[in-house]
């Protein structure tokens, strides 16, 4: 794996948005590396993650990326498993300079949309870049910033979906939303989804 993953900040941010999207960076990281740790169990890479667990309750539609051509993936701990894999990917071509470089782009974004970014059809070699909403960068939680930006990633992996309920790319920034918890009846999904329109 590369040392480090570049980006090119839009300079119309402060300071204190850019730590905010550093942080929020930083966060997607850990969860990608978490559940890469977790798969691996010692060196059997048979375990199952804490993330692929809560998105394998509640994943059942949009399970396969644009670029996917394998046979069909059956459940969300088996795609989880690909988006995965395909961060690697991105990370590695993003490291390795081996992707045109991601830029970090300052714009407003419709809805409650925090981060943007448009989804990949090929699997190599496509970089990381998205939109953050100055406005809400500012006033959203990081764990609502970080699971807009894996949702956004998913979207750099290939994944589509049209943010309700069931579909993997939601499901899956909405389990990192809750910190891997159940959902809560308290808490209605389109409190969470309206945060990941694009």
């Amino acid at each position: 794996m590369p040392p480090n993953i570049y980006f090119d900040l839009d300079n119309r941010f402060n300071v204190e948005q850019e730590q905010r999207i550093r942080d929020a960076i930083s966060e997607t990281m850990l969860v990608w590396a978490t559940h890469m740790n977790e798969k691996w169990n010692g060196g059997t890479n048979t375990g199952i993650s804490q993330m692929a667990a809560c998105i394998n309750i509640y994943a059942t539609q949009n399970l396969r990326p644009a670029w996917y051509s394998e046979s069909p993936i059956q459940n969300g701990l088996t795609a989880t498993n690909i988006a995965m894999d395909q961060f690697t990917q991105l990370i590695r071509d993003n490291g390795f300079r081996r992707s045109p470089r991601a830029k970090i782009f300052a714009a407003p974004l419709n809805n409650n949309t925090i981060v943007f970014a448009l989804t990949a059809f090929t699997q190599n070699f496509v970089p990381l870049s998205f939109i953050v909403d100055p406005t809400l960068i500012d006033i959203a939680t990081l764990n609502f910033i970080t699971g807009s930006m894996m949702h956004s990633w998913l979207h750099c992996a290939g994944f589509f979906d049209p943010n309700t309920t069931s579909y993997f790319n939601t499901e899956c920034s909405m389990c990192v939303m809750r910190g891997f918890r159940p959902k809560n009846p308290d808490m209605p999904d389109n409190l969470y989804y309206q945060f990941l329109i694009n």
